[in-house]
């Protein structure tokens, strides 16, 4: 057998060594590169699903202040009065005349929401609610008639349970990942219902008396009395209203109006007749009555759940 032995002298040795390290080293950075590139998009997919697929990131917590104004009006349930008609003819000629000039209040609190999907909210309220309302009272005579105004100012800590529903689209996908912004809407228009349950605070009345007599009006006194104990402590309503939710840099503004219809006696009926002052004084007693009224507010609202703590970037739904 013949061998054939080919020998290299030392440059061409050392030639293809220079070769085999080349390739070598260029193996490894692409290998590099390649492993780099997997993690930046497994780090990227990683954020992704944390953005949309996560279900603790499909929910948020909200917790803000709110205030606004009221304006009240009085349900008549029943009439009672410590004065009578001397005839049928006379019916009525006594009763309360109610007032709406001095019917409006503020109220003002916290509010806490949970948001747990796009479109629908659960919340909560604790707001100090003032309800003003006024009636007069007249006893009229050919030659004498006195005139009783009597003001009411009553204040409830009011805790309203509502469900809110809002009006927009909804994405499969909560941002826009080339823009890293959100595709939430910046205004997104509500509608709400709930049930509001209230506890008095406190409860004052002034009482003021005018008489007439030969075409000149003067008034014989003006007092301040405590209604608490002669007023219901706890009444019950519902309400039903809308508005909007504007997104404010990390934060959101609400402006609303709502409607509330009471739907239990402000009135405490077992001491109607506990108050000695107004009944000696101005022959007055409560009627049984409810309330309704107007409200317009508004609040800020701060999102309590974020995806980068040290960015303060919300969770936005």
């Amino acid at each position: 057998m013949n061998e054939h032995i080919i020998y290299f002298d030392g440059r061409l040795k050392s030639e293809i060594f220079i070769v085999v390290y080349d390739y070598k080293m260029m193996l490894k950075y692409i290998v590099s590169i390649f492993l780099l590139l997997s993690t930046v998009v497994c780090q990227a997919q990683s954020i992704w699903d944390k953005l949309n697929k996560n279900p603790f990131k499909t929910s948020q917590v909200y917790f803000g202040v709110r205030s606004g104004a009221n304006y009240n009006m009085v349900n008549v349930i029943n009439r009672y009065s410590l004065i009578k008609p001397t005839t049928s003819l006379d019916e009525g000629l006594y009763d309360k005349e109610y007032k709406d000039v001095e019917n409006i209040g503020v109220l003002y609190g916290l509010t806490f929401m949970y948001q747990f999907d796009q479109r629908l909210v659960l919340g909560a309220n604790a707001s100090v609610n003032q309800i003003r309302f006024q009636y007069t009272q007249s006893q009229p005579g050919s030659t004498r008639s006195v005139n009783f105004i009597h003001n009411h100012d009553l204040n409830y800590l009011d805790v309203p349970v509502f469900f809110r529903f809002m009006f927009r689209r909804v994405n499969s996908r909560f941002w826009d990942k080339q823009n890293r912004k959100p595709t939430v809407p910046p205004i997104i228009p509500f509608v709400q219902v709930g049930l509001n349950f209230s506890v008095l605070i406190n409860a004052d009345k002034e009482y003021s008396k005018f008489t007439t007599q030969d075409g000149i009006e003067s008034q014989e006194f003006n007092k301040n009395e405590d209604i608490k104990s002669i007023m219901s402590p706890f009444t019950a309503g519902a309400f039903l209203g809308g508005g909007a939710r504007f997104r404010v840099s990390t934060f959101y503004i609400t402006a609303e109006a709502n409607f509330r219809q009471g739907l239990s006696n402000a009135n405490n009926q077992n001491a109607r007749y506990a108050n000695d002052n107004l009944q000696n004084e101005a022959y007055d007693v409560m009627d049984d009555f409810s309330f309704q009224s107007v409200e317009a507010l508004i609040g800020i609202i701060f999102p309590l759940k974020y995806l980068n703590k040290k960015e303060f970037m919300p969770v936005e739904i």
